[in-house]
Parts: C-alpha cells; structure tokens; sequence
C-alpha cells in the first residue's frame, strides 16, 4: 500500500512538475491594437502578462521588428511593441519630430493603455527616446535598456560639425530598393539573412516614414531632443547597454561612452551582431535582458 501511494505521488509530482513546465514555456501569440494619444492613433503589438516591458524601433522602423523579442520576452513580461508616431501604421501628424516628441507620445501610450511604470527597452533612435523617458518621466520608467543607441551631448564644445555624408544619409533614407540594400548590408552583421521581401519591406517603412526621417535629421543638426551628459549623471534608472560588436553604423565605442556617462550602468556586448543584435542574436539578447530584470520582479 505504502508503495502504491509512493509511486502515485510521484506520478502526481511529475504531472505538474510537466504541466507547469508546459505552462511557462508555452509560445505567446501576439496580437495588434490601436490606441489614441493626443487624437493620434498609434499602432502597437502586446504579448504576455506580467511586469510591463515597453519596445521602441530605430528609425525607419516599426513594432513588429522587435517580434523575436516580443515573443521570446512574452513569456515572462507583459510586453508591448509600438510603432512610435510618425513610423509604421502609427499615424504621422506634421510636427518638428525629436526624441522628446517621440518620448511624449511613448509616454502618452503607457497612459492610454494604463500601464503607470514600465520597463523601457529603446534602439537606435528608440534608446534616444527610451533615455529621454528615463530623464523626463522617470516615474515612468522603471528600468532602462539601451540598444546601440541614446547617446548624451557633450558639455564641452566640440569643433565645427564636419560636412554630412550625405550618401551615408540618403541610404538610411532609402528611397531605391538599391539604397535599401546597401543600408541593409550596414544593420545585418549576416548578409544571409537579407531576402529580396526584406529589401522591399525595408524599403516601403522608409517611404511611408520619410518626412518624419528628415525632421528627426533637421532636429538632430539643430540639437533639439536628446539628453545632456549632466542629466544623464544624474539618472537613477537601473540601466542595460547592450550592444553588436561589429555595428557598422553605431560605433561600438558609443557604448563605452555611455557606460561611463550613467552611473551603475551595466554593459554587454554581442558578438556576430551589427545594428540589430535583438534580430541576429535574439536568444542571447532575450536572455540578457532576463537576467537583467527577473531579479527585480
């Protein structure tokens, strides 16, 4: 009998120890709304539950290029993937876009969903808005990830700015499926990985988003936005740098420069990884965030 009763439990512990391990690592489905900020209808994909986690692109960029991370993230966080006004299906008033337009309406967003903290994972332009959140709002943000981008302005005067490269500027751009590839071939470390689909997708998000491009270029030239070095002494967010180790068009030392601007700030480099280490190596990326936010949730 007591054998019976042995081995009964131990079928029992083992079909829920298989349940809960079935339940936690079960796939996340996203799934897309709409919501208004400001009367502007702004364009987000969610997954998950738990500690919210907010996604904002680089430019050029939409929600849905963060898929790999939302699904993988989805499983532990409750995560949601905006297209940043003036990108993507988000709609695109004519305004004098900078990173504290974008952060007003990434922050009018979290309102509008009726989230009051989050965690703010921010790329490229993304981690300019991302860290402006962090120093405008930061009741709002509850942690703080960087990805090969949010620079700081320097105090110091620095010499006259040198000549645009204005090629550099018109591939980012990329008006032609030919500029779409050469820019492709800067963000992707694998060159396999660049389809004819991507060259055209590519291609379609920069002419739908082109005027608000130019005007995040306008405003950059003119030093609008951004965050000082000061304020960035001065934030108290726990923050994550993450960064590919060959990015071609962020400069692996910008991560340096960051790491040494916030204080307590943690660093982690991507090996085999451009401009998108949370594309080309997202289970890595996945995991590193993870471990960066697991301890405090």
């Amino acid at each position: 009998m007591i054998r019976r009763l042995t081995l009964a439990t131990a079928i029992l512990v083992w079909a829920s120890g298989a349940l809960h391990a079935q339940t936690t690592s079960a796939p996340v489905t996203p799934v897309e709304h709409d919501v208004t900020v400001l009367t502007y209808k702004i364009h987000y994909w969610e997954a998950g539950s738990g500690a919210p986690v907010l996604l904002l692109h680089g430019t050029g960029g939409e929600g849905a290029r963060w898929m790999p991370n939302i699904k993988g993230l989805g499983s532990d966080f409750h995560v949601f993937a905006i297209d940043q006004i003036g990108f993507g299906d988000s709609d695109k008033p004519l305004t004098n876009y900078h990173s504290g337009v974008m952060a007003e309406f990434a922050a009018g967003f979290l309102k509008a969903v009726g989230i009051e903290r989050a965690t703010v994972i921010g790329q490229s332009m993304g981690a300019g808005v991302a860290l402006y959140m962090a120093v405008h709002y930061p009741q709002m943000v509850d942690h703080l990830v960087l990805v090969d981008g949010g620079g700081v302005r320097s105090a110091v005067l620095s010499a006259p700015p040198a000549t645009p490269n204005w090629h550099a500027r018109q591939i980012a751009n990329a008006a032609t499926r030919e500029e779409s590839l050469e820019y492709l071939k800067l963000l992707y470390y694998d060159h396999s990985r660049i389809t004819d689909q991507m060259i055209d997708d590519n291609l379609v998000l920069r002419l739908k988003s082109a005027f608000t491009i130019d005007k995040l270029s306008e405003a950059g030239g003119k030093g609008l936005g951004g965050v000082s070095e000061e304020e960035a002494a001065n934030l108290k967010t726990p923050t994550l740098i993450v960064w590919g180790n060959q990015d071609r068009v962020a400069n692996p030392t910008g991560a340096d420069r960051l790491s040494a601007a916030i204080p307590g700030s943690r660093k982690v480099m991507i090996d085999k990884a451009s401009h998108y280490p949370f594309i080309e190596q997202a289970d890595e990326f996945n995991q590193v965030v993870r471990d960066f936010l697991k301890p405090a949730y």
